[in-house]
């Protein structure tokens, strides 16, 4: 039996919240929760009380509900956030494998991923789920508004580190558009073809489809290009270049060249 269960929280026009509750104490730890009144009314659906707040970096779309959930709610006692990523609210700040738990059973690994933020966090929970908030997304990956290409690189080396079955779960619903790059980026990849025709039929939760979360590891590992640096394809895409960094930079300059023209 899971010692956790995953509500997905769609807020705002496309941003993900989740709640984490530990099934045997009810226990719930609310991530990015930037809709205070979506997710407390998630935790009484689901006869949970929060006590924790994860946060996966300092954007205002993701961290900017935390110090009114902890003033609406009172057993939240602990609101974690990257190390320097100057996360409101913030009581625990935290690096790479650093470990808590949810309740009595649920644990969760802290991946850093500093580059999309200086302090960006991904959390890993009970070795099953990875809540990769705007590092990876579903096919895709975030700006590099702080960072290196080297940093998104091993960021992306952590993640995709995790087991295969691992489910991701995305901090956006970009993922049809994610994947009509991914098509540009590789023309013959069928599976990817496929994936971007499922997620057009899927839609976005947010305007009443069925979105596209979770994701896999190895449905990442299969459909994102960001994922695919060291594939031929992907390679070929990027040009002659020997560096794994510098292919990070050549995919993400692609997608960003190819948004300015989609």
């Amino acid at each position: 039996m899971a010692n956790c269960t995953v509500i997905p929280v769609p807020a705002l026009s496309d941003n993900y919240m989740y709640l984490i509750v530990d099934n045997e104490t009810k226990q719930a730890a609310a991530v990015d929760p930037v809709d205070i009144d979506a997710i407390q009314k998630a935790a009484v659906d689901n006869g949970a009380t929060i006590n924790t707040i994860l946060t996966t970096h300092n954007h205002w779309d993701h961290s900017g509900g935390n110090l009114k959930l902890v003033k609406a709610v009172s057993s939240i006692d602990r609101v974690y956030g990257g190390i320097g990523d100057d996360v409101p609210g913030c009581t625990h700040e935290v690096g790479d494998g650093d470990t808590f738990k949810i309740g009595t059973n649920t644990t969760v690994k802290v991946l850093f991923t500093p580059c999309h933020t200086q302090g960006h966090v991904c959390y890993h929970v009970d070795d099953a789920h990875v809540f990769t908030g705007d590092t990876m997304f579903v096919s895709g990956a975030g700006n590099f508004n702080t960072g290196t290409p080297a940093q998104m690189t091993e960021a992306f080396d952590k993640i995709l580190g995790l087991p295969e079955s691992t489910n991701v779960w995305v901090g956006h619903e970009y993922t049809a558009k994610n994947c009509a790059f991914a098509c540009f980026c590789e023309p013959n990849n069928e599976e990817i073809k496929m994936r971007l025709e499922w997620a057009k039929g899927q839609g976005s939760i947010h305007s009443g489809g069925k979105g596209t979360i979770p994701s896999t590891i190895a449905m990442e590992k299969a459909c994102n290009p960001f994922a695919r640096i060291d594939h031929l394809s992907v390679m070929d895409f990027c040009g002659p270049c020997d560096d794994r960094s510098d292919r990070m930079r050549l995919v993400r300059k692609g997608k960003d060249d190819w948004g300015k023209m989609a």
